[in-house]
Parts: C-alpha cells; structure tokens; sequence
C-alpha cells in the first residue's frame, strides 16, 4: 500500500469486497445508529473490535489505518478537551475560571471512541467498494425517492464524483502543504496568526484548483453528451447473495443488542 490515498479503493478479493455495495451502506448506516444511541464502553469497544474485525478479513494494511486515524489527531482531542472542560462534574484541574471534570473526561474519551469507529467504517466502506459500485449501491437505496420527483440519479453521481476526487484532493493539499513549506511557510509556528497564514496559503490555491477540475469534468461530460437519466440495467445488475443477507442480520443482531445495554445500564 505504498503511495496509498485516504479513502481510496484497495483491490481485493476478499469477503467483504464481495459483499454487494447495498450490504456495506446498510451496514455502516446502522452502525451510525449504534454508535451514536449507546454511551456504553464495553458496547462501544465491542463495535471497536468488530471494525477491526473486518479490516483484518478484508486484508486492508492496519499500519495504513492507524496512520489515517492519527490525521485526525487534532479532531479528536479537541473534542476531548471541549468535554472535559464543559462538563460539569467533579473536578480534577482548574485552570482559571475553567475547570477539567472527571465526568468531562469519560464522556470525552467515549466521544473519541465514537468518532473512530465511525472513522474505520468509513475507511472500510471506501477502500472495498469502487466509486462506481458505491454510486449504483446509494441510486438503488434511494430509488423509492423518485416516487415524489426527487433527482437520486443527479444525487448519486455527485456522491460517486465526491468519492472519486476525495484521494485526489487529499494528494493535491500534501503536494501544495511540501511546497508552501518549502518557501518558508511555518505550519508547526507556535503563533496562531503565523499558522492561519500558512494554512490559508494551502486552501486557496486547493480551492482554485477544485474548480478548475469541476470546470474540466464538466465539458468532458458534456462532450460525451452525458445525460441525467439512469441506467437501469446497471442498477439492475447488483444481486444479494447469502453472504450478504449473514452481513445483514449479524449487524442488525449487534445494533439490536444497544437496546438491551441500554436498559440494563439505566
């Protein structure tokens, strides 16, 4: 996985790169709803495990996992720090007027938990499924929608075009950060100002070349006279198999169990 992208789809041929991409959005919705409805540790860190789980079965580098995780570093203890010190509670260190809580702490640190799985999920949801079977995968979820006139296919190919670009733009901002760091700028400043600076000089020009992609992907569709029907034998190509229906009801049996941990911890 050398020269890997986040986000970006791995090759593989394993259980959970054949699951079908309707299984593996339908899965990592209801792992959302899991994660976000339990505050239970020993729940959070047994839906921690079943990520883990399934990294290792589809044979995804950890090394490359942690590495992501780490990315969101700053994500995650500001999240702690604005529990710790929000939270009401018993304190353990007071810094002026604001006081650290015992309470602050456990809630952030299941906070942090929470934003991981969710991070993993995501990560093996993107690197076992390509963009174009992500995108027939949300257009079929969402064919139901069309009922009351709403665009799902212009819906879905906007997500499968954001899936697509994401390593891209995650490479460009690396390529511009080495050589605005080259030119002097200081990321690593201890002033604030000085690093707003350096980090504005790495979105403007990511920002202007966002567009001018978008602009180039635009005439390119409209030269192969792209249009915003659906194709419905593609749609129509996707077929559950048992494997898939397994996926589904353990997952459903995981998150169900949320009820029951819930109660018992009242």
């Amino acid at each position: 996985m050398t020269g890997m992208k986040l986000g970006q789809y791995v090759y593989g041929d394993s259980l959970i790169h054949r699951l079908d991409p309707r299984t593996k959005i339908i899965c990592c919705i209801l792992a959302v709803i899991s994660v976000m409805a339990s505050v239970n540790l020993y729940y959070l860190l047994c839906l921690l495990l079943l990520m883990v789980t399934a990294i290792v079965s589809a044979r995804l580098n950890p090394k490359f996992i942690f590495k992501a995780i780490y990315q969101i570093k700053t994500l995650l203890l500001i999240t702690l720090l604005f529990q710790a010190f929000l939270t009401p509670g018993k304190a353990v260190l007071t810094i002026g007027t604001i006081t650290m809580t015992r309470e602050g702490l456990a809630l952030g640190s299941i906070n942090i938990l929470r934003l991981i799985i969710l991070f993993m999920g995501s990560l093996i949801l993107l690197m076992t499924t390509t963009p174009m079977k992500l995108s027939i995968g949300i257009e079929c979820i969402l064919r139901p929608l069309e009922k009351i006139n709403i665009p799902v296919h212009n819906f879905a190919t906007i997500l499968s075009i954001s899936f697509r670009f994401l390593p891209t733009l995650f490479e460009e901002a690396s390529i511009i950060r080495n050589a605005q760091k080259s030119r002097g700028s200081q990321f690593d400043s201890p002033e604030l100002m000085v690093k707003i600076k350096s980090y504005a000089a790495i979105v403007i020009p990511l920002f202007e070349a966002s567009l001018s992609r978008a602009g180039d992907l635009g005439e390119a569709m409209d030269s192969r006279c792209y249009t915003s029907h659906p194709n419905q034998l593609r749609m129509n190509s996707l077929k559950m198999k048992g494997q898939d229906v397994l996926a589904l009801v353990s997952v459903s049996v995981i998150v169900l169990a949320v009820i029951p941990v819930s109660i018992l911890m009242k």
